[in-house]
């Protein structure tokens, strides 16, 4: 099913919104990084990449402080990136008219909000403990971030949290296309969430495709964010963004079928990239966000942003080559290898 991508949320380290990330890309950096330095492979060879942390304070403008007292780092990114979302389909207007009701919620996560008990760890099982809290503790509830939105946002659809690592983006699409197909709701804002923590530090510096200073290739760096998206069937009145044209999920190329003329989205690690081939036009963006399980959602934002208009694309690639059948027709492919083999596909045109 083909439906309309009505409002775009993001947050990352390059800061929050739309406009951030264009000028994060347009720029080449991310403003909000911290080194990071670990140890790498069974040589122990130093490696140094940026920490790219996103920053919450903008939430208390959104939220009465009072309301986010027992609100983590992980649900506030996606509370923001949510509530940004939910103001870009409307215009800036709130959520008070306009979008079609009942809306569904889906959260996509890799790792979910285990930042706060991988990072309260320590041998000391007694220091451990005088570190936990019950208000640590109920953030700890898989469905937390899910359930602040639909709290916070006053959303009284549908409601679920996915998680199955870096192939939670595309399953989280493919249920929204389904709601949205069968009734079940009317619009759906869906998104993705990961939280920086020790165990994605090591998670990540660890994966073969991390190389270090010596080899010529530049690390993947550490992220963390959230990106949302307000979906409406095809039907509805017309947006500034592009349309999802089809969500896939397969265990090899056949499974998904890449179109040859599409431009590739994906997180730089090299496996991607070894499955399209070098002469396909793909780009990355992993420099500006990060690497993390649901960074795909980052990578669908970026495509959106790309197919919101011509002089975008000049403006974010003003050397890139698209092509005249590109012009013609132009899409984009989110393209995921999971760490289980399995391959995640979302198009947009």
């Amino acid at each position: 099913m083909k439906v309309l991508i009505k409002g775009i949320g993001v947050i990352g380290g390059f800061g929050c919104g739309a406009k951030s990330l264009e000028e994060a890309v347009i720029n080449q950096k991310s403003p909000i990084s911290e080194p990071l330095q670990k140890s790498f492979g069974p040589d122990e060879t130093a490696l140094v990449t940026p920490k790219l942390v996103a920053d919450t304070a903008l939430l208390s403008r959104f939220v009465p402080p009072k309301a986010l007292r027992r609100v983590d780092h992980y649900s506030r990114m996606a509370i923001i990136a949510g509530y940004l979302a939910l103001q870009d389909a409307k215009g800036g207007a709130g959520r008070d008219e306009g979008l079609p009701e009942p809306m569904g919620v889906i959260v996509a996560t890799g790792m979910g909000p285990t930042a706060g008990t991988l990072d309260s760890q320590s041998p000391d099982a007694d220091a451990a403990d005088l570190r936990l809290s019950p208000i640590q503790f109920s953030n700890s509830v898989h469905n937390a971030a899910a359930a602040y939105i639909s709290m916070l946002l006053k959303i009284r659809g549908p409601n679920v949290s996915i998680n199955q690592y870096d192939m939670s983006v595309p399953l989280a699409f493919q249920t929204a296309l389904d709601w949205l197909e069968e009734g079940r709701a009317a619009s759906v804002l869906v998104g993705g969430v990961d939280c920086f923590s020790k165990g994605l530090c090591d998670a990540s510096l660890y994966t073969p495709n991390r190389k270090d200073g010596n080899s010529g290739r530049r690390p993947v760096p550490v992220g963390e964010g959230s990106a949302f998206f307000v979906l409406t069937p095809s039907g509805a009145k017309e947006s500034r963004y592009p349309f999802i044209q089809d969500v896939r999920i397969g265990r090899n190329l056949q499974d998904i079928e890449l179109p040859s003329s599409a431009l590739f989205l994906h997180n730089g690690s090299g496996e991607e990239a070894a499955l399209i081939g070098p002469a396909t036009r793909q780009a990355v963006f992993s420099h500006v966000y990060g690497s993390f399980p649901s960074s795909m959602a980052l990578d669908l934002a970026m495509a959106a942003l790309l197919l919101k208009k011509e002089k975008g694309r000049n403006a974010l690639f003003p050397h890139f080559d698209f092509g005249p059948d590109f012009r013609k027709n132009p899409r984009i492919c989110c393209l995921k290898k999971g760490v289980a083999g399995d391959l995640g596909w979302i198009e947009v045109e």
